[in-house]
């Protein structure tokens, strides 16, 4: 395939990548990476399997939410492409308007995701990040970045759990396969399994609603767009989102790239 682009979002545990080729998202990707260089290295691995030949790679784009494993991605994504890798929030930045005290302290996964909710639905509009930890964060009339809120999400909770009561790790770990599996949880739990698995929907759905709520309060109704990998169990739980867009943070990474380079 000629002419393609890959950007990548390191975030808190997980690698997601896509190749943007033409005027379309091509492939995409998530891995684990607890252990970076096997996870870049199966990248390599994957991008050659979709029929992307690191030859014919244009550039790489990357947004890391956590700075130490910036330089270590960077590394691992040329490694896999050949390519010199663009960093957001270093070679390249968004310019969404923040009313932080310190705009330098809200991440940059968080920039990019606010960029492709303007370009998708303009302001307002809320975005909430549900994965590891849950973010929201709300743009105003004008499209400045006014503030947000951060809570744990299923993956920090379940975590929390475990560290508090040790013996409920391994019931546990079927409570969230079963939170991601797709199938409808019991009404009541009858089992740990079961009485885990809807504990956690009720935090995770009752998280994600009171913080649209607080949203809302700072900027009035607003288009309410999730992404993450968490999103679509919390929609189907019962989260209450205008639309889902896996890519978001992705698609505001692309365009904070094609702004930089005049494209």
């Amino acid at each position: 395939m000629n002419g393609w682009r890959l950007y990548a979002d390191a975030g808190n545990t997980a690698l997601k990548w896509a190749a943007w080729a033409g005027a379309c998202w091509v492939a995409e990707g998530r891995m684990e990476i607890d252990a970076p260089q096997a996870a870049w290295r199966e990248l390599g691995a994957v991008l050659a399997m979709a029929g992307l030949d690191a030859d014919e790679c244009e550039g790489v784009a990357l947004v890391c939410s956590r700075p130490s494993q910036a330089e270590a991605s960077e590394r691992a994504l040329t490694a896999a492409t050949g390519m010199p890798v663009r960093l957001m929030g270093r070679d390249m930045c968004s310019d969404t308007p923040v009313s932080y005290h310190d705009p330098s302290e809200i991440g940059q996964d968080r920039l990019a995701a606010a960029e492709a909710a303007l370009n998708l639905v303009g302001p307002p509009v809320v975005v909430v990040a549900v994965g590891t930890c849950i973010t929201a964060q709300a743009l105003d009339a004008q499209g400045t970045l006014v503030g947000g809120a951060i809570a744990p999400g299923l993956e920090a909770q379940a975590a929390g759990i475990a560290i508090a009561v040790p013996h409920l790790r391994e019931p546990l770990a079927e409570a969230m396969e079963l939170l991601r599996s797709g199938e409808t949880p019991p009404e009541i739990g009858r089992t740990t399994v079961e009485n885990l698995a809807l504990g956690l929907a009720g935090s995770l759905v009752g998280t994600v609603q009171a913080l649209i709520g607080m949203m809302h309060a700072a900027v009035g109704e607003a288009t309410v767009i999730a992404t993450g990998g968490d999103a679509a169990p919390a929609a189907r739980l019962g989260a209450e989102f205008d639309r889902v867009e896996p890519l978001l943070v992705l698609e505001g990474l692309r365009s904070v790239d094609e702004q930089a380079r005049g494209g």
